[in-house]
């Protein structure tokens, strides 16, 4: 079974821990970098961080 990281809301997990490590995120960061840079659009992107344990 594959399991799904990206929800409605983002992506979503504890950081360092299963498949949300540091490679993950270069790897979507690049990603997402590719096709914000398609088009002449406007993209907004939001990093937030909860500090709550």
């Amino acid at each position: 079974m594959v399991r799904k990281y990206f929800g409605t809301d983002g992506i979503r997990g504890k950081a360092n821990e299963g498949a949300m490590t540091a490679e993950t995120a270069l790897r979507v960061g690049m990603a997402a970098g590719r096709v914000f840079r398609r088009g002449d659009h406007r993209h907004r992107v939001v990093i937030g961080k909860d500090k709550r344990s």
